[in-house]
C-alpha cells in the first residue's frame, strides 16, 4: 500500500489481501474482536474512502471485494470514466502515433475506414500488397539514364552500331519528353507522348517498339517489377496505315542507277534490283554478294526478320555490280543513307518515294514469275503480304523494261577500289 493508503486504513486491522479490477482496488482486512474474527473490506469510490465490515470466512469477504471492485469498474464505464487499464492502452496508443505526427482518433478512422474497403483482411497484408505495386523498393532510375546503360549494353553484346543508332534516335526524344524515374511512369505518359508526335503511324510504331525494348531492359535490371507488364507493354499500340504502294518507273530507275556513284550505287542497285532493305544493305559485306554464284547472302544478324536467307543476283543487277567481283570490305562506307538517297534523286530529277525501290522490286519480281511465295523468300516478308501489296501494280511489258535496265557500256559503270574504305 501507499504511504497515504496505510495512513487510511490503519485502523482497518492487517491487510491479507489486494483484489483488482481494471485499476481499481479493493483491500481485506482481518481484524480481531473479542470472541470473533471478522474481516474488513476498504475501497476508494469517488474519492471517498469506503469501508465494510464482514464476518463470516474468508472466501465470502474475497467474494465480496470482487463483487465491489465490478460494481465500481461497471459505475466507472458508465460516468464515462476510463478504468486504469483503459488509460494505460491510451497512452500506449497515443505515444506510438507521435513519430508519424497522427492524432489517435484521426489513426482510428483511418484504420476502421481501410478495414472496410479490403474485406476485412489485416492492413500489414494491404501494406505489403501496395508496397510491392507502388514500386517502393525500386530505385528511382531516370529514363535517360536506362536508355543510356541499355545502348551500352547493347554495343558490349555486339549489337550492330546501325541498329544501336536507330534505338537512340527512337528513345532520347522520349527521355527528353518524359523526365520521371522510369517506374513512375505509366502508360497514359507514354500514350500521350506517343500521340504528340508528329510523324507517321508507321514511325509511331517502331518508337513504340523501341521503348517496349528500353522497358524490357529496365526490367531485366531490377528497376522495374518483374512480376508483371511495363507501360511500355500497356501503352497504346499503333495501328499502321499502309496507304497506297508507290513505285518508280523502269524510266526512272534508270536515271537513279546513271546518276548514282561509287557511295550511292550499291544502295540504289541492291534495294531496287534485290529487294534488300536499307537496314540490310548497311549491314552487308562484299563477301556477302556473289557475283559468280549470283547469289546474296542475308545472314540472320543482318537481316531485319533474324532469319538466313538467300537472293538471287537478276542479269541487270549483275552488270551494274560487275566492278565488285574481286573488291571486298562493307557495302556501304557511309550510314547516312537517307541524304545519299536523296542526292541521288536529287541528280537524276526524280521525285523520291518512301520506301519505293524496295516496293518496285517486290511488284516487278512478282509480275515476272507471278510465285508470291517464291517473291515472299526473296524480300523476306510473308506471301500474304506480297500479294496484298504488290499484286496488278504493274503491267508485264513494264516488268520486262525494269529487269532490262541494264548499264550503258561497261566504261559507263563507275569502278569500285577493290578494298572498301571503313
Amino acid at each position: 500500500m501507499t504511504a497515504k493508503a496505510n495512513e487510511h486504513f490503519r485502523d482497518c486491522g492487517k491487510e491479507i489481501m489486494l483484489v483488482r479490477k481494471s485499476g481499481v482496488c479493493v483491500r481485506v482486512f482481518k481484524a480481531a474482536r473479542k470472541g470473533c474474527t471478522s474481516y474488513v473490506i476498504a475501497y476508494y469510490l469517488k474519492g471517498q474512502r469506503v469501508r465494510e465490515t464482514f464476518r463470516g470466512i474468508l472466501d465470502d469477504a474475497k467474494a465480496r471485494a470482487e463483487e465491489i471492485a465490478n460494481q465500481i469498474c461497471s459505475q466507472a464505464a458508465g460516468d464515462g470514466i476510463l478504468p486504469m487499464a483503459d488509460v494505460q492502452i491510451y497512452c500506449g496508443a497515443v505515444d506510438a502515433l507521435k513519430p508519424l505526427g497522427v492524432p489517435l482518433a484521426v489513426a482510428v478512422q483511418e484504420y476502421v475506414a481501410a478495414r472496410r474497403r479490403i474485406s476485412g483482411r489485416s492492413l500489414a497484408e494491404a501494406a505489403d500488397y501496395f508496397a510491392r505495386h507502388a514500386c517502393l523498393d525500386l530505385p528511382p532510375k531516370p529514363l535517360a539514364e536506362v536508355a543510356q546503360e541499355m545502348l551500352s549494353a547493347k554495343k558490349a553484346d555486339g549489337a550492330s552500331r546501325r541498329w544501336r543508332q536507330q534505338l537512340r534516335y527512337a528513345i532520347e526524344p522520349a527521355c527528353d519528353a518524359v523526365k520521371k524515374p522510369i517506374a513512375e511512369i505509366t502508360p497514359a505518359d507514354l500514350d500521350d507522348y506517343l500521340r504528340g508526335l508528329t510523324v507517321s503511324t508507321r514511325s509511331r510504331h517502331n518508337i513504340r517498339a523501341a521503348l517496349v525494348t528500353l522497358f524490357e531492359f529496365a526490367k531485366s535490371r531490377g528497376y522495374l517489377p518483374r512480376d508483371r507488364e511495363t507501360a511500355a507493354a500497356l501503352a497504346a499500340r499503333v495501328k499502321v496505315r499502309t496507304g497506297e504502294i508507290e513505285i518508280f518507273t523502269p524510266d526512272e530507275m534508270a536515271a537513279l542507277l546513271k546518276n548514282a556513284d561509287a557511295d550511292t550505287l550499291p544502295l540504289i542497285a541492291l534495294a531496287g534490283l534485290a529487294g534488300l532493305r536499307t537496314a540490310e544493305i548497311a549491314r552487308l559485306e562484299r563477301k556477302d554478294v556473289d557475283l559468280v554464284q549470283k547469289l546474296i547472302t542475308v545472314s540472320a544478324a543482318k537481316s531485319k526478320t533474324a532469319s538466313r536467307r538467300i537472293v538471287p543476283i537478276q542479269a541487270n543487277l549483275a552488270q551494274w555490280l560487275a566492278p565488285w567481283a574481286n573488291a571486298s570490305g562493307p557495302v556501304l562506307r557511309f550510314n547516312n543513307t537517307t541524304k545519299l538517297q536523296m542526292k541521288v534523286a536529287k541528280a537524276a530529277k526524280v521525285t523520291w518515294k518512301h520506301n519505293a525501290l524496295r516496293h518496285s522490286f517486290g511488284s516487278y519480281r512478282l509480275a515476272t514469275i507471278k510465285n508470291a511465295a517464291e517473291v515472299a523468300l526473296e524480300m523476306g516478308n510473308s506471301p500474304a503480304m506480297v500479294f496484298r501489296h504488290y499484286r496488278e501494280l504493274v503491267a508485264p511489258a513494264a516488268a520486262t523494261a525494269w529487269w532490262a535496265i541494264m548499264p550503258e557500256t561497261p566504261g559507263n559503270v563507275t569502278v569500285f577500289n577493290k578494298t572498301a574504305t571503313p
